[in-house]
């Protein structure tokens, strides 16, 4: 019996192998942004999280700081 933790990581981990053999086959490629790309994104970042409410930036920082703690973990 696993705990949904244990699951969560078990389907990580396989959509992570799925990746992996994608990049390694050639069909999928993972670059860099662009210059110009990264300015769009972070122009439309700043423009969407302008129209939050604390409500939503204090979730969105809660959010977060578990991806980071969990990453913390797997690292």
């Amino acid at each position: 019996m696993f705990t949904s933790r244990q699951r969560a990581n078990e389907e990580r981990e396989a959509r992570l192998d799925d990746i992996r053999q994608q990049v390694s086959s050639g069909v999928l490629v993972i670059r860099a942004m662009t210059k110009v790309e990264r300015a769009k994104w972070t122009r439309q970042r700043a423009k969407l999280e302008s129209k939050w409410t604390p409500e939503e930036r204090g979730r969105r920082e809660n959010a977060l700081q578990k991806r980071r703690r969990q990453s913390a973990r797997i690292t």
